[in-house]
C-alpha cells in the first residue's frame, strides 16, 4: 500500500535538492502548482505519466518515488539500469492497445478465443517472424518511426498472403538499452492503428530494458504475424504448371531488404544523402514503406484464381522466385519488361555493381510475383492494375533450370 505522506515528503525533499519552487516544477510538468502542493502534503500522488517525468527531473527511479525513499543498497535492479516501476508504467500503457478474450492474472501473456477462426474444414496456422534489421536501426536514427511500423506490417502481411492465408494476429517484442516511454508508446500506438486497418488483433507483447545487451540509443523490434488458411485454399508450388503466366506488381522502392549494403554506402559515401529522387531526399526515398498488396490480392486468393505468389523480399528476384518453381519447370523472365524506379538507378551508380549484384540484393522494381493460368491473365491484370501497376514479365515452361533471364535490365 502506498504511503502518501512518505511519498510527499520524498518529493518535497527532491524538489528542494533540485532547487525548484513548486511553481517552477509545475511549469516543467505542465500542471498546476496546487497539484504539487497536494502531493507534498500527502493528499494525493502523481499519475503514472507524471511519475516518469518526475523520475527524470529528479534523477531517481519511479520505484524510489513510490516507496518514498532513495536506495542505498549496492545491488539493485535500478542500479543495474532497469527501473521496474517504469517498466510497469510502459507495459500498463501498452495494454490499452491489446485485445484479450480472457484474463488470467497468473499468466503474463495473452489468452485468445479461436472459435471464430476454426470454422474452416482443415485450418492451418501460418507464422512469420520479422527479425530486427538494418532498416530498423536507420529508421530510428533518422526518425522514420511511422514508416518503420508500416514496413513491418506490410512486409509481414505480404509474406503471409503468399500462402493464401488471412493475417489475424501480430505481436511485438521491443528491447532497448534504456527507457524511452514516448518512443515505445508511439511504436505501440502506430501498430494499433495499422492493425485496425486490416482487422488484425495485437497479441500481448513484451518491452524489456537490457542495458548490457543493446547499445545505448538502439532498439530491437522483433515482430511475429500469424495467419490462418484452409488447407484446400492454400497457395503452394504444386499449383504451378507449364503455360502459366508470370506477372509482376510494382514495388514502392527498396521495401524491407538490402539495407546492409545501403548502410555501408551511407558510411563510406555520406554525400549520397544530398541526392534527390523524385523530389524526395535520399533518406526519404529509402525509408518509404512497401506497398501492402492485401487489398489487390485478397479476392483473387479467395476465388482461387492464383497458382503462385511470392513477395520479393530478401536476396532479390532470383532466390525469391526459385523457391516457388516446382521441379521440372522453369520461370522464363524478361528483365527488359521491368520498369526500374529511379532509386535503384541511383544505388547502382554509387555502388558501382553489375546487374547480377543488383538483382540478388534489391527488388529492382518488382514488389510481388503473381503466377496465374493463361486463361485468367487478362482479368487478373485488369483487377490488380486498379490498385498498382502490374504487367506480364514471363511464362512458366518445362525445364530443369528453375529460373532463366532473357534480355537485360533497362537502366
Amino acid at each position: 500500500m502506498l504511503d502518501y505522506k512518505k511519498i510527499g515528503q520524498f518529493l518535497s525533499n527532491e524538489r528542494k535538492k533540485a532547487e525548484l519552487t513548486q511553481k517552477q516544477l509545475a511549469e516543467e510538468l505542465n500542471i498546476t502548482f496546487q497539484a504539487i502542493s497536494r502531493w507534498e502534503k500527502g493528499l494525493s500522488v502523481p499519475s503514472l505519466d507524471i511519475l516518469d517525468d518526475l523520475s527524470q527531473i529528479f534523477n531517481v527511479s519511479v520505484d524510489e518515488i513510490l516507496k518514498g525513499e532513495g536506495y542505498s543498497a549496492r545491488f539493485s535492479y535500478e542500479k543495474a539500469g532497469v527501473d521496474v516501476m517504469k517498466m510497469d508504467i510502459i507495459n500498463k500503457k501498452a495494454e490499452k492497445f491489446v485485445e484479450m478474450d480472457e484474463y488470467n492474472p497468473s499468466f503474463r501473456g495473452g489468452i485468445y478465443d479461436l472459435k471464430n477462426y476454426l470454422t474452416l474444414e482443415h485450418p492451418f496456422i501460418v507464422s512469420r517472424v520479422l527479425e530486427p534489421g538494418t532498416k530498423q536501426r536507420i529508421a530510428i536514427e533518422y526518425g522514420y518511426i511511422e514508416e518503420l511500423i508500416q514496413d513491418i506490417f506490410f512486409t509481414l502481411i505480404n509474406d503471409i498472403l503468399a500462402t493464401g492465408a488471412n493475417p489475424i494476429f501480430i505481436t511485438n517484442t521491443i528491447i532497448s538499452a534504456q527507457e524511452n516511454i514516448d518512443l515505445v508508446n508511439k511504436i505501440v500506438s502506430l501498430c494499433y492503428d495499422e492493425a485496425k486497418k486490416y482487422d488484425i488483433k495485437i497479441l500481448k507483447g513484451q518491452y524489456s530494458i537490457k542495458p548490457k545487451v543493446i547499445y545505448p540509443g538502439e532498439y530491437l523490434i522483433d515482430s511475429e504475424m500469424i495467419g490462418i488458411v484452409d488447407y484446400d485454399s492454400m497457395i503452394n508450388y504444386k499449383n504451378i504448371s507449364a503455360g502459366d503466366t508470370i506477372l509482376y506488381i510494382e514495388s514502392n522502392g527498396i521495401h524491407h531488404h538490402g539495407f546492409s549494403l545501403i548502410d555501408k554506402l551511407l558510411d563510406e559515401i555520406p554525400e549520397i544523402k544530398k541526392e534527390f529522387i523524385n523530389d524526395n531526399s535520399f533518406i526519404d526515398e529509402i525509408m518509404k514503406p512497401p506497398y501492402c498488396y492485401y487489398n489487390c490480392l485478397k479476392h483473387l486468393i479467395e476465388d482461387k484464381r492464383i497458382n503462385g505468389l511470392v513477395n520479393i523480399a530478401g536476396f532479390g528476384i532470383p532466390r525469391s522466385v526459385e523457391r516457388i518453381i516446382p521441379d521440372g519447370l522453369s520461370a522464363i523472365i524478361d528483365l527488359s519488361k521491368i520498369d526500374i524506379p529511379m532509386i535503384f538507378k541511383c544505388l547502382k551508380h554509387y555502388l558501382n555493381v553489375n546487374d547480377h549484384e543488383m538483382l540478388n540484393t534489391f527488388n529492382c522494381g518488382v514488389g510481388y510475383i503473381v503466377i496465374v493460368s493463361e486463361k485468367n491473365e487478362k482479368m487478373i491484370l485488369e483487377h490488380i492494375n486498379k490498385y498498382y501497376y502490374c504487367s506480364k514479365i514471363g511464362v512458366i515452361e518445362k525445364g530443369e533450370e528453375k529460373i532463366k533471364f532473357l534480355n537485360s535490365l533497362n537502366w
